[in-house]
């Protein structure tokens, strides 16, 4: 892109297609590429750039996805904890009674 030029952005049918084409496989192959690129009237290093930006975003999503996972599972075992450990202290009250009593 030369200088003053203004970023051109995709095509919706161009953005299908490239999506249903990730969705393929997310790595790109040299014949693949040039394919596309014929397709879609781009140049092969836009679309090597698309993709490595799609890679990107999905890795994104999918760290996003797994934290949100991990904090559901770890929110539920520290509720399990925090029961147990109540439950511990009742029961230690309760020896302690029958101890007293002895």
């Amino acid at each position: 892109m030369m200088l003053g030029e203004k970023k051109k952005r995709l095509q919706l049918e161009q953005v299908k297609v490239l999506e249903k084409s990730f969705e393929l496989g997310n790595k790109l192959d040299p014949e693949r590429k040039i394919q596309l690129a014929k397709a879609l009237g781009m140049q092969p290093r836009q679309i090597a750039i698309w993709f490595q930006n799609r890679r990107a975003r999905w890795k994104t999503r999918q760290l996003e996805r797994d934290y949100d996972s991990l904090k559901k599972q770890f929110d539920s075992l520290k509720s399990d904890n925090d029961s147990l450990l109540a439950h511990n202290k009742k029961l230690l009250a309760e020896v302690y009674n029958i101890y007293a009593f002895i």
